[in-house]
């Protein structure tokens, strides 16, 4: 989501944990001012360990302590960035039922959280999959675009890059992308180096349903283990 300086908001940014932190600074980098809740001690211990001077506690669950925040709908931007799914449901959830004309952003962690807070009155919702996988397309097409959330989605999150040559007879083979669950195995599909049609980088993020056959070569983020036991599916182990 991108402001002018003419209508930059001022920022409350819930929760402050690994991708809080790196949305904190993100923002305040971006020229946001941002102010600060959290609900859970260590974080606001954390917080103030990096000189975070607006910050306040608060629970999700009572509205009279979401209210003491003086959120203003026509001056700040909520974003929902707590580490727990159910915690962040239930406070935008609050957020949409105390001000009904806020602006309301949120991370998911799934399609299915994704879908729910939506339905819970999240104007924008940031997967963190779908991020992590438009992050390596801008990666492989704009380096320099690409280090500003390469901190938040990789480093920290341990994920890996890994080329897998697929082989005649696997699981994937004559296979659309939609069918195959690369989620429920730690995944991300990113792209397939398509042989039948000249070796072309095929960036499945944009909503291409590719159809896989051997001798395709699948582009995937992830975690070093979970690759491995992808490779291991792959070859019948």
């Amino acid at each position: 989501m991108m402001y002018t300086e003419e209508n930059k908001k001022e920022v409350i940014l819930f929760g402050y944990g690994k991708f809080g932190r790196h949305m904190y600074h993100h923002l305040s980098q971006g020229g946001h001012h941002v102010k600060l809740a959290t609900m859970v001690e260590s974080n606001y211990e954390e917080a103030s360990a990096d000189r975070i001077k607006d910050i306040k506690r608060f629970n999700p669950k009572h509205n009279d302590s979401i209210r003491m925040l003086g959120i203003n709908p026509a001056k700040h931007l909520l974003y929902c960035a707590m580490e727990h799914t159910s915690n962040n449901l239930f406070l935008v959830l609050s957020l949409r039922e105390l001000y009904h004309d806020a602006m309301i952003v949120a991370i998911s962690n799934s399609e299915e959280n994704t879908r729910k807070l939506k339905y819970a009155g999240a104007d924008t919702v940031i997967d963190i999959y779908e991020a992590s996988a438009q992050h390596l397309v801008t990666n492989l097409t704009k380096p320099a675009v690409a280090e500003a959330i390469s901190t938040i989605f990789f480093e920290k999150n341990n994920l890996k890059i890994a080329e897998i040559l697929l082989e005649s007879d696997t699981l994937l083979e004559g296979k659309h992308a939609a069918e195959i669950d690369f989620y429920g195995r730690g995944l991300i599909l990113v792209a397939v180096i398509d042989r039948e049609m000249g070796d072309e980088l095929i960036y499945l993020s944009r909503g291409v349903d590719h159809k896989f056959d051997a001798g395709d070569t699948l582009v995937l983020a992830g975690k070093a283990d979970d690759i491995l036991s992808f490779k291991m599916e792959l070859a019948g182990v």
